[in-house]
């Protein structure tokens, strides 16, 4: 081992060793290093690290609200490999918390639609694009629900349903005119959603996306249009990571929904360990 990477491992154990809320059982630090021992045990390449952390906080919710169960959703499936990601967290998650987690996997089918117009960055993305073989997916599938068709027509039908509270969204649409379809999932009844819902935003980063255009644009467009649910990053949330997550991108591509009208957004969730902090004298 490098030099260098022994004294980041030694840096970062002797911090825990020094603050012992930060381990402290369901605690916001206890799930951050979960995500990382979950990852290092299944491989970044496998075990997703933003879709981990992201199912890690929603159920860690879900419990804290006495919830029997929590529902993870892909939107944006395409090949699969980020589904099968999903349902193989899902499975390490429950045996931590002990609650169903549901995974669904929301995609046209046939790969994107034909873009509306510039904000759904027709310079980067073409009609039929990152199509879906729904067989082979279907055979590699263990757990998972497809629902397939256009996002505008499909989610609405599945919210008339029955399911446990979602608390993990990824948003893997491309464009802004999907993006916004699917944003229609924080309009759902309060009994199924839970009050902060986790998301995780994959295209936003780098090349030419920007304020003007994709999901950023959804996001700036959704937020004015509406009062009592806010789309808002999770900043500095690399900090609070246990290195090496500290250093992936996906730490700034981590979004919540505050659904502020919420009847259980006022409820603790436990992440702040409430004893108190004794007076040190020099």
């Amino acid at each position: 081992m490098l030099p260098y990477v022994r004294r980041k491992v030694r840096n970062t154990v002797a911090a825990l060793l020094r603050d012992r809320r930060a381990v402290e059982p369901y605690s916001y630090q206890w799930l951050n290093n979960l995500c990382w021992k979950i990852v290092a045990e299944g491989g970044a390449a496998e075990i997703r690290p933003a879709y981990t952390w992201g199912v890690l906080q929603a159920a860690a919710l879900a419990r804290r609200l006495g919830c029997g169960g929590v529902t993870a959703i892909e939107f944006g499936v395409a090949g699969g490999r980020g589904l099968v990601a999903l349902e193989q967290i899902a499975e390490k998650v429950e045996r931590a918390f002990g609650i169903a987690v549901h995974v669904y996997g929301f995609d046209t089918g046939r790969g994107l639609p034909k873009p509306q117009d510039v904000r759904d960055l027709p310079h980067l993305y073409s009609a039929a694009t990152y199509l879906m073989d729904e067989a082979r997916l279907r055979s590699v599938l263990r757990r998972a629900t497809l629902v397939l068709g256009p996002v505008a027509e499909t989610l609405p039908a599945f919210l008339e349903r029955p399911v446990d509270p979602i608390g993990f969204a990824s948003f893997d649409l491309d464009y802004y005119s999907s993006t916004m379809d699917a944003f229609q999932l924080f309009a759902a009844p309060p009994a199924m959603l839970l009050p902060r819902i986790h998301c995780y935003m994959d295209d936003i980063m780098g090349g030419t996306f920007s304020d003007c255009n994709g999901e950023r644009l959804a996001i700036s467009d959704f937020n004015a249009q509406h009062s009592a649910c806010k789309v808002s990053p999770i900043y500095g949330l690399r900090h609070f990571m246990p290195w090496p997550l500290s250093n992936d991108l996906w730490c700034e591509m981590m979004y919540l929904a505050h659904l502020l009208d919420h009847p259980s957004y006022a409820a603790n969730d436990g992440l702040e360990m409430q004893s108190a902090a004794p007076l040190r004298l020099a």
